[in-house]
C-alpha cells in the first residue's frame, strides 16, 4: 500500500466519521501545519516533565527506602500465618540472619517458646479487629540457649498492598526496660521485707533487752566458778544469736543506715571466713593484695556478708573443697573499689536460678531460709556498693563484690577501759531514762544503779521534757538522759530531744532505739545526741556510752 493509497484510505474513513466536515483546502495547510508542530512541541515538554517527576520520583523512593531500611526500629510485614513478607536491615540484625534467609520464612524459630502462641494470638487480633496492637514477645537465637533472648515491644496494624491482606509490625527492643524492672521488683520485695522487719524489730529488741539485761546482771553477781555462771553465760549466748537473728532482717528495712566508721575489709574478711569455717572440712585459700584501700562501712554487717557468702560456699560443697577468697584494689570509671571475690568447687547454680539467686525467700536448699544472699543483696546495696554472680555447672559459683574506697587515713583505735565490770563513775551522775516498757526500764535502772547513778524514769517524751525542766530549774539537773526513739501513742525520743535541746542547748542526750538500722543512730551527733545506746542493753556497752557523754562534758 503506497502514500496515495494511504493518503485515500484515512480520507474515506474521515468523511464516514465526519460525513459533514470539509477537508481542509490548500490554505488550510500551514495553520494545520503550524498546529502540529505547536502539538509536537507540547508533547516534548510533557514528555520532560514526565522524566523529571520520574526521577523525583525515585529519589524519593531511595529517600523512603533508605529510612525504612536503616531505620533504627525493626520494621517487618507478615502475612496471615506468620510469615514474614518483608522486613528492613535492623529486622535482620535483631534476628542475627541474612534477609535472602529470612523473606518467606515463618518468625516462629526465632520466638521463645513462651512467645510462640502469643505472637499468634497477636496477628489473629490485628486482622480481626482491623485496629493496632500491642505485644512483648520474646526473640531467642538457638544457638544461643534458652536462657537468653531479647525481650521486644511489637506494634503492629493491618495493611492491604494489592489483593494481599498483611499486617506491619514495629519490633523495639525492651530488654534493658525490663532488667530495670526486674530490679525494681526485687527492691520492692526487699522493701516489703523491711517493713515486716521493721515493725517487729522494735518490739522484739525490747522483749531481748528485758531478757538479756536481766540474764547479764544475775551473771554479774555470781563469781565465774559458781555453778550457775555457766548456764548464764550459755543463755548469754542464745539471745545474742536470736539478738543477730533481728540484725539481719533489719539490713532489708527502708531508710536504715549502716553505722559505719572507717573499715580495713582485709582484716574483716580474713576473720570472719575463719570464723564462719571452724570444724569445718573445707580448706580456705586467702589471697590479699597488701594495700588494700580503706573503706567507710558498718563492720558489723560487712561480716555479715563475709559469713553469708562463706557459708554459702561451704554448703556448696558437701563432700568438701576449697573456699578461695581474693581480694584487690580496681579502678573503674565510677570510681575506686575494692573488690572481694569469694570462689568454691561446688556444683553451680543452674542458668535458670541465676537471676533470682538474691530474691527473698528464695532456696534451691531443702533448709534453706532463703534470706542469706537477699540480706547480703541489701547490705551491699546500701552500702552504695555492687554484688554479682558467676556460675558455671559442675565448675562452681564465683560471687564478687566492690566496695566504695575512701582516701582518710585508718581511724584511731580507742582502748576499752580495763576497769572492773560494776566500778561505779567517780561522781554519782543524775540520769533520766525514756522507755515506754517497763523491763526496759527496769534493765536499764538496774544496770545504771550499778554503775552507781541514780535513776529517773519518764514513759512518754512529754513526761521525760517536763522532768529535765522541773529538774533544771529545782537546781538538781540532770547529766544525761537515755531517750527511746519509738513511743506508741505519744511523744517520741526524737520530738522530746527537740524541746529539751530548745531549752538547754548543751543537754547531753543518749539515743536510744531497739530498731539497729535507724538513720538517726547511724548519724546520731547531726541530730543533737552525745551517745547512742543499741538494744538490747549490754552491760558493758551502756556503761561505756555514759562514761563517755560524762567525761565529755567534765
Amino acid at each position: 500500500m503506497n502514500a496515495q493509497t494511504i493518503r485515500q484510505k484515512a480520507e474515506a474513513l474521515l468523511k464516514e466519521t465526519y460525513p459533514e466536515q470539509q477537508l481542509p483546502s490548500d490554505d488550510d495547510l500551514p495553520k494545520i501545519l503550524h498546529e502540529l508542530r505547536v502539538h509536537q512541541v507540547e508533547l516534548e515538554l510533557q514528555n520532560d516533565e514526565l522524566r523529571r517527576i520520574q526521577a523525583e520520583l525515585q529519589v524519593t523512593q531511595r529517600k523512603y527506602f533508605d529510612l525504612f531500611n536503616l531505620a533504627p526500629v525493626s520494621y517487618f510485614l507478615f502475612s496471615r500465618q506468620g510469615q514474614i513478607v518483608e522486613l528492613n536491615l535492623t529486622a535482620t540484625q535483631l534476628l542475627q540472619r541474612g534477609r535472602k534467609y529470612l523473606v518467606g520464612k515463618p518468625l516462629l524459630p526465632h520466638l521463645a517458646p513462651e512467645s510462640r502462641q502469643l505472637f499468634f494470638e497477636h496477628l489473629d487480633s490485628v486482622f480481626s479487629t482491623q485496629m493496632r496492637q500491642q505485644c512483648e514477645l520474646k526473640i531467642q537465637h538457638p544457638e544461643h540457649g534458652e536462657q537468653t533472648g531479647i525481650f521486644v515491644r511489637v506494634d503492629s496494624v493491618a495493611v492491604y498492598e494489592g489483593d494481599a491482606h498483611l499486617c506491619r509490625s514495629t519490633m523495639t527492643d525492651i530488654s534493658q526496660q525490663r532488667a530495670l524492672e526486674a530490679e525494681m521488683l526485687k527492691t520492692q520485695k526487699l522493701e516489703a521485707v523491711g517493713l515486716l522487719a521493721g515493725g517487729i524489730a522494735h518490739d522484739f529488741n525490747n522483749l531481748l533487752t528485758g531478757l538479756f539485761g536481766n540474764v547479764e546482771l544475775a551473771q554479774l553477781f555470781l563469781a565465774p566458778e559458781h555453778k550457775s555462771y555457766k548456764y548464764l553465760a550459755s543463755a548469754i549466748r542464745s539471745i545474742e544469736s536470736a539478738t543477730n537473728l533481728t540484725t539481719q532482717l533489719l539490713t532489708f528495712a527502708k531508710g536504715g543506715d549502716p553505722i559505719r566508721e572507717i573499715v580495713s575489709i582485709g582484716e574483716v574478711t580474713a576473720e570472719t571466713a575463719h570464723f564462719s569455717l571452724r570444724g569445718s572440712t573445707v580448706r580456705l585459700e586467702i589471697k590479699m593484695a597488701p594495700d588494700l584501700w580503706l573503706i567507710d562501712a558498718d563492720k558489723g554487717q560487712l561480716s555479715q556478708v563475709i559469713s553469708n557468702l562463706v557459708i554459702n560456699a561451704q554448703q556448696a560443697m558437701p563432700t568438701g573443697g576449697v573456699i578461695t577468697i581474693t581480694a584487690d584494689n580496681v579502678t573503674l570509671p565510677d570510681g575506686r573499689f575494692v573488690r572481694i571475690s569469694i570462689q568454691d568447687e561446688g556444683g553451680g547454680i543452674p542458668p535458670k536460678y541465676l537471676p533470682k539467686v538474691f530474691d527473698p525467700y528464695f532456696s534451691t536448699k531443702q533448709r534453706g531460709s532463703g534470706l542469706g544472699l537477699a540480706i547480703t543483696h541489701s547490705i551491699i546495696r546500701k552500702h552504695n556498693g555492687r554484688i554479682t554472680v558467676d556460675s558455671q555447672l559442675n565448675q562452681g559459683t564465683c560471687f564478687t563484690i566492690h566496695l566504695p574506697a575512701i582516701d582518710a587515713p585508718p581511724a584511731a583505735q580507742v582502748t576499752p577501759p580495763t576497769a572492773d565490770r560494776a566500778v561505779p563513775h567517780a561522781a554519782p551522775a543524775r540520769i533520766l531514762v525514756l522507755d515506754d516498757e517497763e523491763a526496759v526500764r527496769d534493765v536499764a535502772g538496774a544496770m545504771l544503779e550499778l554503775m552507781g547513778h541514780h535513776v529517773t524514769f519518764a514513759v512518754d517524751g512529754r513526761e521525760a521534757v517536763e522532768q529535765y525542766q522541773a529538774a533544771r530549774q529545782n537546781g538538781a539537773p540532770f547529766h544525761a538522759v537515755i531517750l527511746d526513739l519509738t513511743i506508741p501513742g505519744g511523744m517520741g525520743g526524737q520530738k522530746a530531744t527537740a524541746e529539751i535541746l530548745a531549752f538547754d542547748p548543751n543537754a547531753r542526750l543518749v539515743v536510744s532505739s531497739g530498731y539497729a538500722t535507724d538513720p538517726i543512730l547511724a548519724n546520731y551527733q547531726a541530730h543533737g545526741f552525745k551517745g547512742r545506746a543499741v538494744k538490747p542493753y549490754r552491760f558493758e556497752e551502756l556503761r561505756d556510752v555514759i562514761q563517755g557523754v560524762l567525761d565529755a562534758a567534765a
